[in-house]
């Protein structure tokens, strides 16, 4: 993370009436940092920039935190660490990632603090970092872009494999697992496989239950690479094709064309939902699509930009997300088409190649 970002991000400070932020969440240490272990803490001050963690990860902090950022050890509970590393630091409101810190961590950090000299005082603040993060840079854009081509193989390689009635939704899951995991690459989410009327859940889980011919057949699927996610979401129909599937598959297929090629940077997001939904609506569905048509995708398959009926946030250049529309009939089973889509120049660029 460059010395320009620091400073942008630390002239919010003013605006939220902090002079320091402690950052626990692990994808926005990775986004800052480049630290990937699972424990430690980023302290921002004016002056300052400390990733704080214990014995166990220091050696791999020094190697992957750039000198820009010191590197403490911590030892002991936080009563011990916190107070005086904050003193130190001359941190008198110090902000606290309100979204991700639980309760109990909160409660510890405010004890700790009450409980020692220190005069410093905690306020949660929400997306300080996820702000940031929503558009991505051009290496992030590559990056996952190589984890939505590994996405899209597997599901290539292993449907051809292993798509067929009488395969367990668990057994094809596993394959597709396998794929990814084998090709270098991690889980970005557990891979939902859902047959029949299970793919009228958006979130089904695989069962064993045997794919049937005659009925819809929902993968969805993201692999994960060098942190960054992909997320793919394809319907199919195993066996000869049923005139109700098709109609409302061409529904949903049109809703998803008719927001690829309409969405624009400047666009709300309420906009860019309504595009599809509209066309969902007035096939006399839009009781069956009750999801947002899109999310934000980085280092965590779901973060900002959201993009739904309710949402507040503008499109710009850079972000990255899902079009995602459905139609789930309860009983008969679901129909849903998922790309990842960057705006670039103004316009969206899709990023994930699997037939429709």
């Amino acid at each position: 993370m460059s010395t320009d970002f620091i400073q942008k991000f630390r002239g919010r400070f003013e605006v939220f009436g902090i002079d320091g932020l402690l950052i626990n969440k692990p994808e926005n240490i990775r986004y800052i940092t480049g630290f990937t272990g699972s424990n430690g803490y980023v302290i921002l001050t004016p002056v300052h920039t400390i990733l704080a963690t214990d014995f166990r990860y220091v050696e791999q902090a020094n190697s992957e935190v750039p000198d820009l950022f010191g590197v403490r050890k911590i030892e002991g509970p936080v009563s011990q660490w916190f107070p005086p590393l904050i003193r130190d630091m001359g941190v008198n409101v110090l902000g606290i990632e309100a979204g991700f810190i639980t309760i109990a961590e909160f409660d510890r950090f405010k004890g700790a603090l009450e409980g020692s000299s220190s005069s410093a005082k905690l306020i949660p603040l929400n997306d300080m970092v996820e702000d940031f993060r929503a558009a991505k840079s051009k290496n992030e854009i590559l990056q996952i872009e190589s984890a939505a081509r590994l996405t899209c193989e597997a599901l290539v390689q292993v449907s051809e494999r292993y798509m067929r009635p009488g395969i367990s939704e668990k057994k094809l899951a596993w394959e597709l697992e396998k794929y990814i995991r084998e090709a270098g690459g991690e889980l970005a989410f557990p891979v939902i496989v859902a047959g029949g009327p299970a793919s009228a859940l958006p979130h089904a889980t695989p069962s064993d239950r045997p794919l049937q011919p005659n009925e819809p057949l929902v993968i969805d699927l993201g692999a994960k690479l060098n942190g960054y996610c992909g997320d793919l979401t394809r319907t199919f129909w195993l066996g000869n094709l049923d005139q109700h599937f098709m109609k409302l598959y061409n529904i949903v297929l049109q809703a998803q064309q008719i927001a690829i090629g309409g969405i624009e940077s400047g666009m709300s997001a309420t906009t860019a939902d309504r595009l599809a939904r509209e066309c969902i609506t007035s096939a006399g569905y839009g009781e069956c699509f009750g999801h947002s048509l899109g999310h934000g995708i980085g280092l965590e398959v779901h973060e900002k930009p959201a993009i739904g009926p309710n949402s507040t946030g503008i499109l710009t250049d850079g972000m990255v997300f899902t079009v995602e529309p459905g139609i789930y009939v309860t009983g008969w089973g679901g129909i849903r088409i998922e790309d990842d889509v960057v705006l670039e120049n103004g316009r969206v660029k899709v990023l994930t190649h699997f037939p429709k």
